[in-house]
Order: C-alpha cells, then sequence, then structure tokens
C-alpha cells in the first residue's frame, strides 16, 4: 500500500484548505510539545480503531506523530478502512520543528 507523504509546509497549507489533521501520540507527548494546527484531532495509535468514526470517511485526512512511523501505521490501517484520501507527515512534529512550523 503506497501513502502518500507531505512536508509541513505543505500540510499548513492543506489544513487551512479544509484538511483534517489527526495527530496519533499519546497525551503525555502531546503535552510536551503539539502542532498548532486549529481544529486537529487527537487520537492516540492505540485507539485508532475504536475511534476512527470521529474522521470524516469522505474528508482529506493528514495524520502526524513524532517521526512519521506511527502515522505511517495509522494512515495504512485508515485506507484498508475505505479511507480514500490519507496522507501522513512526513518526520513527524520533529520534521515540523525543523521546518520553523508553528507548535504550543
Amino acid at each position: 500500500m503506497n501513502i502518500e507523504e507531505m512536508n509541513p509546509n505543505d500540510v499548513q497549507a492543506a489544513v487551512k484548505r479544509g484538511s483534517i489533521f489527526v495527530d496519533v501520540r499519546e497525551p503525555y507527548e502531546i503535552d510536551e510539545v503539539s502542532y498548532a494546527i486549529e481544529g486537529q484531532l487527537q487520537i492516540p495509535l492505540g485507539q485508532i480503531q475504536t475511534r476512527m468514526s470521529e474522521i470524516a470517511k469522505d474528508a482529506s485526512v493528514i495524520v502526524g506523530c513524532r517521526s512519521g512511523a506511527r502515522s505511517m501505521q495509522a494512515c495504512q490501517f485508515l485506507a484498508m478502512n475505505g479511507y480514500a484520501n490519507v496522507k501522513n507527515l512526513q518526520g513527524g512534529i520533529m520534521g515540523w520543528m525543523s521546518n520553523g512550523c508553528p507548535t504550543k
């Protein structure tokens, strides 16, 4: 399964155009540093199966984590469950910060 990756700057623009951003990190990780993305969903990877109904199937979905590995797993799971437009944030929050993107 081939999941497209997006660079952080493209993610910011996509969210402004209506894409949904899902952070699959654990709450303690989000407490340390969080993406400054309005309206993001926070669904830890271990809960993605039981909470995926919170994500609109017809939406453009971008998934992020710490480094890009867990979010890729979430993207693959969502794609296998009928989500047609799922992309992975390249480099996760580490890539996000190294590109100078806003955090809180």
